[in-house]
């Protein structure tokens, strides 16, 4: 629903963030306490006493530090709403956006006057917790998956993909890195210190935001060079370059309209609106992929919000683009048509590495964040892009601190869609043999970062796809953090339900 077609514009009236860092067994907190929290800074933001008890859509992002019977009961309770409406997503870290996106359209619907968006993880204290009781930490105990639940509830990855240990995400991503760097054009020693400079730059933003887990600065020598306390994950990936879960961070907005916001007597200063939104999904398994080092449905849900806020990216002046892993916002600005030498930060946060990554719920931080900016810059436009599981569907919202004149508005979100639906990947084999060609891979390595496995993704002659092992070769798997290895001509073979790939 085009935004410019009510003048009950969307609005953000009030937001808040919590972050708990303390390691005091005394401090320890639930999700549902850091989400409070927050619900209860964004009230204060608002300057309106009692707005929860206004509210009349819940919206709650998926909470997988701690496994909650009927979450939306509890969190209602606590902070006193009766909603109309209410959602909770399981899995997918677009749902943040994708919950402003969907309040906006049900408020120039008529169907709602003001929305409550949160949600928040407390897998730090849980960690605490876990050690003082002597029980194992569970960092991946997935939450249960609910007919109910709003959203997208497809399983992330297929059978085939699992059964080659592509099971979490710093098994999967490296293979887009890997993919990028050769679409690139880059050495392997390039690629490391092009991570290293743009990894820097993000915990350098940070380092200065006062909700980020790290607010200490790394440097790119930190971040590119393994040691004991930075050991390699997944090539080309160490510690500090991934997102970091172990986190207690709450985030809430209140969305509502213009008539709305001021019969409140919401102070006009506060409002953020939002100006333009998209959705898209990807081909869903990452074995379908077109390729490894682009993603066209980022460029299709960019486009649906530029061209309904009628601007273009190069109005933007502040970006927030998801990173879980840094191929992550690098791919996504490519796929906005922007230089690698353009000049805007892809953060407002810090992003998920430094600022922290509290399950699914990161983007809401970076939304925000954005408020926060243009609220003292009104004249300025901000672009927040989301994105569930392996790059596999993304959400874009675009605010402005001032109310945008209707310059053009095109919209119509069919004809994206009809485009995206297009796109097909290679044909997938699951038993290949022959010649072939590494179209990308991964190296997996033991906590001590030594690697012990290799995920190929390759080509057959006749151009379809496989999956393989590297064969069980303590040189071959060194030589492939050494060499590059996209491109390169082997045999592929099938033994014992497997594809091995020999050079």
């Amino acid at each position: 629903m085009p935004i410019f077609s009510s003048n009950k514009r969307p609005v953000i009236i009030g937001t808040g963030q919590s972050v708990n860092r303390s390691y005091d067994p005394a401090d320890i907190k639930k999700p549902m306490d850091m989400i409070e929290a927050a619900v209860r800074m964004a009230q204060d933001d608002s300057c309106i006493k009692g707005l929860t008890a206004k509210v009349d859509t819940l919206y709650l992002v998926n909470i997988m530090s701690r496994h909650y019977a009927d979450p939306l009961s509890e969190l209602s309770s606590r902070i006193g709403v009766t909603p109309n409406r209410k959602a909770y997503t399981w899995i997918g870290a677009t749902a943040p956006q994708w919950f402003v996106n969907q309040a906006a359209q049900n408020i120039l619907a008529g169907d709602t006057r003001l929305a409550l968006i949160c949600g928040g993880e407390a897998f730090h204290s849980a960690k605490i917790e876990a050690k003082i009781k002597r029980k194992t930490f569970e960092r991946w105990d997935l939450p249960p998956k609910k007919q109910w639940m709003a959203g997208d509830l497809r399983d992330p990855l297929s059978s085939l993909e699992m059964k080659y240990g592509l099971a979490v995400p710093i098994n999967v991503y490296p293979l887009f890195e890997n993919a990028f760097r050769h679409h690139k054009n880059l050495s392997i020693e390039n690629h490391i210190n092009e991570l290293g400079d743009f990894c820097a730059r993000l915990s350098a933003i940070a380092a200065e935001n006062p909700f980020s887990w790290f607010r200490n600065r790394k440097t790119k020598d930190e971040i590119i060079n393994v040691s004991g306390s930075n050991p390699m994950i997944s090539f080309p990936y160490t510690k500090f370059m991934c997102s970091i879960m172990q986190v207690d961070q709450g985030a809430a907005l209140f969305l509502t309209d213009e008539q709305t916001a001021s019969e409140l007597g919401v102070p006009k200063e506060k409002w953020v609106y939002l100006v333009g939104s998209g959705d898209a999904p990807e081909i869903w398994h990452v074995s379908g992929r077109v390729n490894y080092f682009s993603s066209p449905s980022a460029k299709v849900a960019a486009a649906m919000a530029l061209d309904q806020a009628g601007i273009t990216i190069d109005e933007i002046d502040y970006l927030d683009l998801y990173s879980c892993f840094p191929c992550a916002p690098r791919i996504v600005r490519e796929m906005l048509s922007m230089a690698d030498s353009d000049r805007r930060p892809l953060t407002i946060t810090g992003d998920m590495p430094y600022f922290g990554g509290p399950g699914n719920n990161y983007s809401l931080h970076a939304i925000c964040k954005m408020v926060e900016l243009l609220r003292h810059e009104k004249d300025k436009l901000g672009l927040v892009q989301a994105l569930s599981w392996f790059i596999s569907k993304h959400s874009v919202g675009i605010y402005s601190g001032k109310r945008l004149q209707n310059r053009h508005n095109n919209f119509v979100p069919d004809t994206y869609q009809k485009e995206l639906n297009k796109v097909k990947g290679p044909q997938l084999v699951a038993h290949a043999s022959g010649n072939a060609e590494i179209e990308t891979y991964t190296i997996f390595h033991d906590r001590e970062g030594c690697p012990v496995d290799a995920i190929i993704i390759g080509r057959l002659q006749n151009g379809h796809r496989f999956l393989a092992k590297a064969e069980p070769d303590e040189a071959s798997l060194e030589a492939l953090t050494k060499q590059e290895f996209i491109g390169k001509k082997g045999k592929v073979r099938s033994k014992d339900g497997l594809n091995f790939f020999q050079i």
